[in-house]
């Protein structure tokens, strides 16, 4: 599983916990300590919820853990980063113009080795723009090519969908939607408060057609419908997942979150850049 199709998953590329917390909770089976509520919940009101989150959604921002799961291998990477997202009208009455960025700061592989590395990807205005700081890398992805197409950033429409500011409406036409089954400790800590949905491609639609996402279980909270985690499961068993600590929503965003939002520009004579 390649890094762009892990942040297809959760763009793929969303409560706090301590700092340390990221590194110090274990991939596996177990689960929340909290009693399951799949028995009692109605989807459709977790589905509103995210709606009502995503409504008045301009900006949001939160640390990130990303954990992709090799199920060939039975081996996890896991990066650690951050995501920034700012959403604004195009026109009146339009679809809403969304840029994102995602950081990723330090890998952890499968072995256990850690190293630090900066990969940095920034979508605006319909170009995917993938920085890689170790190799002075960037690839320019063109993913919309008008205001016409469907917005990449949308769970079921684009190619590096986020769950983040999802609307009702659009996760109704892409997926079939039933209760999420518990989450496991590494994604949803145990007496945190959750609700989860899971999407399954709906027939007829791209994703269902390419056959590759099985389901997409994502838990928000009760409170405000916000995201906590997200997991992607495609059908050669494979995963990724992405827990979210600290989100913010609607926070004025700093020089930092304005520095990795704008790509920025890189020197020719220094750097390789692809178009693809």
């Amino acid at each position: 599983m390649t890094i762009i199709h892990s942040i297809a998953a959760v763009l793929l590329l969303v409560g706090a916990v301590p700092p340390s917390e990221p590194d110090a909770v274990a991939d596996g089976p177990k689960r929340c300590g909290t009693p399951s509520t799949a028995a009692t919940d109605d989807p459709m009101d977790v589905v509103d919820r995210i709606d009502r989150h995503g409504r008045d959604l301009r900006t949001f921002s939160s640390r990130i853990r990303m954990d992709n799961y090799d199920d060939l291998a039975d081996e996890t990477e896991r990066r650690f980063g951050r995501v920034w997202l700012e959403t604004s009208p195009r026109t009146a009455g339009s679809e809403p113009d969304r840029h994102a960025a995602v950081v990723f700061e330090r890998t952890v592989e499968g072995s256990g080795r850690s190293r630090e590395r900066v990969e940095h990807f920034v979508y605006r205005d319909g170009v995917l723009h993938d920085y890689d700081h170790e190799t002075k890398l960037l690839v320019r992805r063109r993913l919309a090519r008008s205001v016409d197409d469907p917005d990449p950033l949308r769970l079921g429409s684009g190619s590096i969908p986020i769950p983040v500011g999802q609307r009702k409406k659009d996760l109704l036409e892409a997926f079939e939607i039933a209760v999420a089954p518990d989450a496991p400790t590494n994604l949803v800590p145990a007496g945190v408060e959750r609700r989860g949905v899971r999407l399954v491609p709906r027939s007829g639609t791209r994703l269902a057609a390419e056959g590759k996402i099985a389901h997409i279980d994502y838990w928000v909270s009760p409170n405000d419908g916000g995201p906590i985690s997200i997991r992607v499961t495609e059908s050669d068993g494979d995963r990724v997942a992405v827990r979210f600590f600290d989100p913010r929503t609607n926070p004025e965003l700093d020089a930092e979150g304005r520095r990795w939002l704008d790509p920025p520009p890189v020197d020719p004579a220094e750097w390789r850049i692809e178009v693809r």
